[in-house]
């Protein structure tokens, strides 16, 4: 009986000369050769065409082969305890993993190294082993293990925090949603009753009238009846007749005029529902119950936006928007546009609100802060939002009927600074770790955008373009960023003639308004072609301008400035 390695026939002693010994790549493989040499490196017995391809390869040829009268007739090989401990190669089933190349930190069999690491300085597995596992390195995988472990462990943690977050917040919206359901129908069963209420009265009261009607007639008939039985009876003499014929006209008489006074009585008044417009749109609406794009109804209305580009502007006379309240001398940082000729100013300086008529030239109405106002931004039900950003604070206002009165306000975490609306959401930035944030009208944040690109973002506005976008205006960078609703910045605007941007308004599609605070002048930025041009500056005597607006039904432009009483307005000709 023969087998491979050292081999023998058991009849003959293991030290005769005589031993058969085959070769064990060969071996290994299913086939049967006479070995014709020893790699003590490899610890194997070779036949004669594996000593060629044995030193053909890159990891063997520089072995020192042994030949077949010096090879060992005996070898206790340590390799075949030391492959044993590894894994077949996932590549090649039927060879056992022997070589690690560092270069690709890939474990392969021989076909693997000869296949994909020709290149490579291989190491044998058998070799390297020992002195890896008893050295430094392999006592360091131990705490780094456990450092990623401990990494991983925190990353689970957090995402299942992140999960209960997400589902309480479900839950919260979901209970917002359904409250909300609950107060529509509470509000429509109450509407349902007082007009089906007022229709029962109504219905009562015509029956009333009338029946009271028919019952005077009824009775007046009657009385007719018997007036003319007693005129037609034959038995009765001339002078009965007669004054029976005189009761009768007397009594006609009567009768006419209290039918012309009750004539009026004999009718009905109709009623007839009619559907509430806002509740029949409700019933049309996919969105019902969710929110409204609101940015075009702020625009309902009024006149189409030029092109600002091809005007030229005319200086009129100055808006003094100080009042007898007023204790500083005013800073115009924000304004907005109510209505034609109508403008909602914030003042900085006297902590204060302020509408104003350019039209009649006057302050209409004042409203007084908890603190000093920085940005101004409109809301559906003529509302206002304004920043208050020493006080970390969100102040809703109303400017209905053209008064101003404090609403709710919505804390916020640090100072806040400049304000945009867009689709039921509030669109804040922050200068101190500087910052946008996305809330809902209850203050809870929705999404947040952080960019090394912000420096020092003061103002914001949503363009009224298709699909709308956010501009930031970034004082410090001297920059006009346009960012996507998820945060991308889409365009970095830029021109020698900005210098330190404060208030960026969106008047109509394609076009915005940026005032240049240290350039002194109002910058006119266009979508189409990517531009800003100067449309207003030192020539027309503005002196660091902080806000801007544009009515285009009065085609004017109102510029607000830090520490100026002033109003300027400008007129296109």
């Amino acid at each position: 009986m023969e087998s491979h390695g050292k081999r023998r026939d058991s009849d003959i002693d293991k030290d005769s000369a005589d031993a058969i010994v085959f070769c064990q790549p060969c071996g290994e493989g299913g086939k049967c050769a006479v070995a014709q040499g020893f790699c003590p490196t490899c610890e194997e017995y070779i036949c004669a065409p594996c000593i060629e391809y044995h030193n053909r390869l890159k990891i063997s040829k520089n072995h020192i082969l042994l030949p077949k009268d010096k090879m060992p007739t005996f070898y206790p090989s340590t390799k075949q305890s030391a492959i044993s401990d590894t894994e077949y190669c996932k590549l090649h089933p039927t060879e056992m993993i022997k070589f690690y190349c560092p270069n690709h930190c890939d474990l392969g069999c021989c076909y693997c190294v000869e296949l994909d690491h020709r290149s490579c300085k291989v190491d044998y597995i058998a070799e390297v082993a020992t002195d890896f596992v008893i050295g430094n390195e392999f006592r360091e995988l131990g705490p780094a293990i456990k450092q990623e472990d401990d990494i991983l462990s925190g990353y689970i943690s957090n995402v299942k925090e992140l999960l209960g977050e997400v589902e309480n917040q479900s839950k919260d919206e979901i209970d917002r949603l359904r409250k909300f359901r609950e107060d529509i129908n509470t509000y429509l069963d109450r509407r349902e009753k007082e007009m089906l209420d007022h229709l029962q009265r109504v219905k009562n009261e015509d029956e009333n009238v009338l029946t009271a009607f028919m019952t005077d007639c009824q009775s007046k008939k009657s009385d007719l009846e018997v007036i003319w039985t007693e005129m037609c009876t034959e038995n009765v003499s001339v002078n009965q007749r007669f004054v029976a014929a005189m009761k009768a006209q007397k009594e006609l008489r009567e009768i006419k005029n209290v039918m012309v006074k009750k004539a009026g009585m004999m009718t009905a008044r109709e009623c007839r529902f009619t559907k509430d417009s806002d509740t029949e749109r409700l019933l049309g609406s996919n969105i019902g119950l969710g929110t409204l794009d609101v940015v075009e109804g702020f625009r309902r209305g009024l006149a189409p936006v030029p092109d600002l580009s091809t005007l030229t502007w005319k200086k009129e006379k100055d808006i003094n928007v100080r009042t007898s309240q007023d204790k500083n001398t005013c800073s115009i940082t924000s304004s907005a546009l109510i209505s034609p000729g109508l403008f909602l100013l914030t003042d900085d300086s006297n902590h204060s609100v302020k509408l104003v008529d350019a039209t009649t030239r006057t302050v209409t109405s004042r409203l007084q802060l908890p603190g000093a106002p920085w940005d101004v931004c409109l809301l559906p039900g003529d509302q206002a939002a304004v920043t208050l950003q020493y006080k970390s604070i969100i102040q809703l206002i109303s400017t209905k009927e053209e008064r101003l009165s404090c609403g709710k306000e919505i804390k916020m975490a640090t100072a806040c600074k400049g304000i945009a609306y867009y689709n039921n959401r509030l669109y804040v930035s922050y200068i101190l770790e500087p910052r946008i944030e996305v809330i809902t009208l209850d203050g809870h944040i929705i999404r947040k955008f952080q960019r090394l690109l912000f420096q020092y973002p003061q103002y914001l506005t949503v363009s009224a373009s298709t699909p709308p976008t956010l501009y930031v205006s970034d004082y410090n960078a001297d920059t006009v960023l346009q960012l996507s609703q998820d945060g991308k910045v889409l365009v970095d605007y830029r021109n020698k003639k900005l210098n330190r941007p404060e208030s960026v308004v969106a008047v109509g599609p394609g076009q915005l308004l940026v005032c240049g605070n240290g350039s002194d002048n109002v910058m006119l930025l266009t979508e189409r072609n990517g531009t800003m041009t100067e449309i207003l500056g030192e020539k027309n005597r503005l002196t660091s301008p902080y806000s801007v607006s544009f009515c285009p039904q009065t085609r004017a432009i109102v510029v607000g400035m830090l520490e100026n009483d002033s109003l300027k307005v400008f007129n296109a000709n």
